[in-house]
């Protein structure tokens, strides 16, 4: 999901330096489809599907659009690529698009549905203490190794521990002390949230409801079994980048929702866990 939304921050970037009336997004991707709420996903989250660059649409001017595979997807991402830069597998220690640009583009175009934003702004009220200095950690596991393929890609071919970002907490928070915190986890494997829970105890903050899988299982978007519809599966994403979003310091590896969360603030400071 979250590699088809810098998809469209790099369509929306591309527009403007080709002079585009727009960007048109219709994504029918059956990972997030879910046929009740319409034919394309991403209005199921964000409000508008055409992001007009022009005032008023443009004067002729063509749209760039996004509803084919071939619009998307090139040798790393399609128009991901103006996004991560030449060397994707750093991204965004190198990038070829700054946060700053990034949370422009966001702010100017892309509209989050307002139950979600209040669902976020509710969750920050009720569960982040007041002064806390609050460590967002991202872990993404599963589908983020792609084994031996991972050698010719800019996917990492091999797992990083979970203590890796529990040492990174904990130097995060030797700088901050002696503030209380809180250490919020938002993370796609059982195995991780319970080794946090672990490390940090009831400091641990995470989305209860949100669908998690062994290590050892389908990614989340992948697995059809899972007790949850296609649009729980994206929401409940878009709800930890959001979360993550509002935290003080962000631990994050490889993965495009950490990322999204540092464009939607472009001020948050990060640790970047990679091998």
């Amino acid at each position: 999901m979250f590699s088809e939304f810098h998809s469209v921050l790099g369509a929306l970037k591309y527009a403007e330096t080709r002079g585009a009336a727009g960007v048109r997004v219709d994504f029918r991707s059956p990972l997030y489809l879910d046929p009740e709420r319409g034919s394309n996903w991403w209005t199921y989250f964000f409000q508008h599907s055409v992001m007009n660059i022009e005032p008023g649409g443009g004067t002729g001017a063509a749209e760039v659009h996004l509803n084919r595979p071939v619009a998307k997807y090139g040798r790393h991402g399609g128009f991901c690529d103006l996004v991560n830069g030449t060397t994707p597998y750093l991204y965004p220690m190198t990038y070829g698009v700054s946060r700053s640009e990034l949370h422009r583009l966001l702010t100017e175009h892309i509209q989050v549905h307002p139950d979600i934003q209040a669902e976020v702004q509710r969750r920050v009220a009720a569960s982040f203490l007041p002064g806390a200095y609050v460590v967002g950690v991202h872990y993404r596991g599963t589908d983020a190794t792609r084994r031996f393929a991972g050698a010719l890609t800019d996917y990492r071919n091999d797992r990083i521990p979970y203590g890796g970002y529990a040492d990174e907490v904990r130097l995060a928070l030797e700088a901050a002390a002696p503030r209380a915190y809180q250490v919020l986890v938002a993370t796609d494997e059982i195995e991780c949230l319970e080794f946090m829970r672990r490390e940090f105890g009831d400091r641990v903050l995470y989305l209860e409801d949100a669908p998690r899988v062994h290590a050892d299982g389908l990614a989340i978007h992948f697995d059809p079994n899972l007790p949850v519809s296609n649009y729980q599966k994206g929401r409940s994403g878009l709800v930890d980048c959001l979360l993550l979003a509002a935290t003080n310091y962000l631990v994050k590896g490889r993965s495009n929702v950490s990322d999204a969360s540092l464009a939607f603030n472009p001020r948050l400071p990060y640790s970047f866990c990679v091998r």
